[in-house]
């Protein structure tokens, strides 16, 4: 790119929006990468990768996706973190196609390339009738030519002559066997992360390496694909453990895929675990050796036999209709007794099982909130609130000011919540819920007897140093991520009032030459009503010296700050001085306005000196408490095991659940008492992340400890043939970050040539410490059994 290019590119970025200016919204990932491969950003890579087409697919909503006349924002996507705005001029040269025209009968050759780094080159035959889906072209693929090389003793005016395609020299780079990304197709984020985990399964990668799964297709099971699933995850095992790239395309296996599931079809984003369900159900009917499964009638439980002859007889009765590599590896059996509560009759099943979806404990549901509180004088403090996360915005600020009324309740008790029929989960935390204490702060040291009232605070979301949200009252707390700054604000008048004579207007601070916004932004009370320039600066001036460090008389001719009036009514705003309309009159009722005070350099190094004492203090001060923290932190820490007790623990069923009782002949309360049996050889555990009642929908994002090795699930099986194969080493896990309908999906899997664990992001691979393989994202965990590795 040109010098000349690149300072206009500079220019266009760094433009101040004015009115009638036009913008569009783009990824900020996107844009971060082409700003380093253009140079305009400096990059630690040594070679950085064309970033190319804009892609828009992560920004919109999925429930929008599929007409383009309906396309919507992502509501969750936040600006400066997910999306930013960049001039249309700007955007035109970025989305600019250049097109070559080869003309027919010339001697080049077409390629064409899935991935975006131009790697896996396939030629496109001219002379062929082959349409663009049939040579498997994504919206992202690569289309180039170059010139054929003919032999001299070919070059005749022979009709066929044979020709010696070649595309240069071939590259020698070996990469590790199976450190290979997957290209995003279109939100098939959840696709690459299943493929992954799956990918890292010892024996299901060597047993279609080997290619004896070509030996079992089964084209005539009527459950099956024909076999198709199967041969398009073969060819893609290969691809990824060939050491010979370390990308590309599972474009192929996607469109086989949708053919037989069009859930799977188009690009609106899925489940990681119902995609990895679905292809291992695929997988095993497309080898499965039993040709013709025979009617078996499986009999009833008529209390006669013992649990291991039942169990074996339901098993021979699964094994002779089902029989594949994945049955090997996957497959193990849970025992389920149900007891009728009216007249005692119990039932066994022992059912078949290829995952195993696990309920969270219901002490998951109270969340920590930080909170920043800014008084009226100017004090701010941080501080951690525990509410129920499916409470609202007026639950957190009652639970806040009841932190300064000097009394105590259990944290059960923050929140009235209407509920369901009484879950397992909930069951259990009853039983075992301790009644934990929240701080009282006014014990702290520095307590000034000030004791702040819901009604004259406003809550808000910062970022970016400046006022991006501020809550309604009814806000639902799942809304709050864990990464947005909430701030509480103290207001001199109550916010009960409908139409009150004041009005709250924002205020941001910003470095007058970087015009870099710092520290918190703050509200002004100023008057609703015939409201002039001159009110804007009396209400700035006795609150600007409780948050910035201004000398205490103007010891300079030129002033340490200046104040810029900013109104937005409809597309266009506005920007004034504020002393130059003093005199004017600010109408509040059709426009938006706020404030932005550019402080001189020499004020702002002062500022951020004082921010990092602060910061350098509380540090300290965490360091010695932090030992009395970690104590309490591992008395509430959720484990597997805790997850496993829960799914295994004896629980009534639900009055929407009854169980017809084949002694009664009628649906009657029941209780239900599931437990392991049979163990796989590979074991699947989904997290039950996701939380549907008739109340909420939501996410958990509780962090389960699990171990990496060793995990013992020996008291939770009860054939004791079993015992000893109990327990199991972690291999790979399925990561979801962020909420319902959309996030994204990554995987954490341990590559069996070096022993190492490794981040799978798309078409990104990286290394990973074992630490960090298990957070809050972890929601499908894939566990071996340790005689499996021996």
């Amino acid at each position: 790119m040109s010098s000349h290019s690149l300072e206009k590119y500079k220019k266009l970025l760094a433009k101040e929006p004015q009115v009638n200016d036009k913008y569009v919204i783009i990824d900020v990932k996107w844009l971060e990468h082409w700003k380093r491969y253009v140079g305009i950003e400096k990059s630690d890579e040594e070679k950085v990768t064309e970033p190319g087409p804009i892609e828009f697919s992560k920004l919109v909503d999925p429930a929008t996706a599929k007409n383009s006349n309906e396309i919507q924002l992502r509501s969750d996507a936040v600006e400066g973190n997910d999306y930013t705005f960049i001039p249309y001029e700007l955007y035109k040269d970025l989305d600019r196609c250049n097109e070559f025209h080869i003309t027919g009968n010339s001697n080049y050759s077409l390629y064409a390339s899935t991935d975006e780094k131009g790697l896996n080159w396939k030629l496109i035959d001219e002379r062929s009738d082959l349409t663009i889906d049939d040579i498997i072209l994504t919206r992202n693929a690569f289309i180039t030519y170059e010139s054929r090389v003919v032999s001299a003793h070919n070059a005749s005016s022979s009709s066929s002559p044979r020709i010696n395609y070649t595309l240069g020299s071939s590259s020698r780079t070996h990469f590790t066997p199976g450190l290979c990304g997957l290209s995003n197709l279109g939100n098939t984020c959840f696709m690459n992360s299943a493929l992954q985990c799956l990918s890292n399964v010892p024996a299901l990668t060597e047993y279609f390496l080997s290619d004896k799964y070509k030996e079992h297709i089964n084209r005539d099971n009527p459950l099956g694909m024909k076999g198709d699933v199967a041969l398009a995850y073969g060819e893609l095992i290969h691809e990824i453990w060939s050491g010979k790239t370390n990308y590309c395309a599972p474009a192929s296996l996607k469109k086989n895929v949708a053919r037989y599931a069009p859930q799977f079809s188009g690009y609106a984003q899925q489940d990681s675990q119902e995609f990895m369900s679905f292809l291992l159900d695929g997988l095993h009917e497309d080898l499965n050796h039993v040709k013709q499964k025979p009617y078996v009638e499986k009999k009833d439980d008529d209390g006669k036999a013992d649990d291991l002859t039942l169990a074996d007889e339901q098993w021979d009765y699964y094994r002779k209709r089902n029989q594949s590599k994945i049955h090997d590896i996957f497959h193990g059996q849970i025992k389920s007794i149900v007891h009728c509560l009216t007249c005692g009759t119990a039932a066994r099943t022992f059912d078949p099982i290829c995952f195993l979806s696990l309920p969270l404990p219901g002490k998951g549901k109270i969340r920590t909130f930080k909170i920043e509180f800014v008084r009226l004088n100017g004090q701010i403090k941080t501080y951690e609130i525990k509410c129920d996360e499916h409470g609202r915005v007026r639950n957190l600020v009652q639970e806040f000011c009841d932190r300064f009324q000097q009394k105590k309740k259990k944290i059960s008790e923050t929140v009235p919540m209407e509920t369901d029929n009484i879950s397992k989960s909930d069951e259990i935390n009853q039983d075992e819920e301790e009644e934990e204490e929240e701080e009282d702060f006014t014990k702290a040291s520095d307590y000034d007897g000030h004791q702040p009232k819901p009604e004259y605070i406003l809550a808000a979301e910062i970022y970016n140093h400046r006022i991006h949200l501020q809550y309604p009252d009814n806000n639902l707390l799942t809304s709050i991520l864990d990464r947005d700054q909430v701030v509480f604000y103290e207001v001199p008048d109550s916010l009960k009032i409908a139409d009150s004579e004041k009005i709250l207007m924002p205020c941001t601070f910003r470095d007058e030459y970087y015009h870099n916004n710092f520290g918190l932004p703050i509200y002004l009370s100023v008057p609703r009503h015939n409201c002039k320039g001159r009110d804007i600066q009396e209400a700035l001036q006795k609150r600007i010296g409780d948050f910035l460090p201004l000398p205490s008389t103007e010891s300079s001719d030129k002033p340490f700050y200046n104040a810029v009036l900013i109104t937005s009514q409809g597309y266009g705003q506005s920007n004034k001085l504020l002393k130059a309309c003093l005199d004017d009159h600010i109408d509040f009722s059709r426009k938006s306005t706020s404030l932005v005070v550019d402080v001189t350099s020499s004020i702002v190094e002062k500022y951020k000196k004082q921010e990092d004492e602060k910061r350098s203090e509380k540090d300290h001060t965490s360091s010695i408490t932090s030992g009395i923290q970690t104590r309490s932190q591992q008395k509430r820490s959720t484990t597997l095991l805790d997850c496993f007790k829960y799914f295994t623990k004896k629980e009534v069923l639900s009055d929407d659940d009854l169980w017809k009782c084949p002694k009664c002949n009628t649906l009657k309360k029941a209780t239900k008492k599931i437990d392991l049996w049979l163990l796989p050889k590979v074991l699947i555990v989904q997290l039950k992340r996701f939380n549907y009642t008739r109340y909420f929908r939501d996410k958990i994002d509780l962090l389960i400890e699990c171990p990496l090795q060793n995990l013992d699930l020996s008291q939770f099986v009860i054939n004791p043939n079993e015992k000893a194969k109990a327990k199991y080493n972690l291999i790979a896990v399925s990561n979801h970050m962020g909420g319902l309908g959309g996030g994204h999906y990554t995987a954490h899997a341990k590559n069996s040539n070096d022993n190492k664990w490794h981040t799978f992001d798309d078409s990104y691979v990286s290394d990973v410490n074992d630490d960090n393989v298990i957070g809050k994202a972890a929601y499908v965990l894939i566990y071996q059994q340790q005689e499996q590795q021996s």
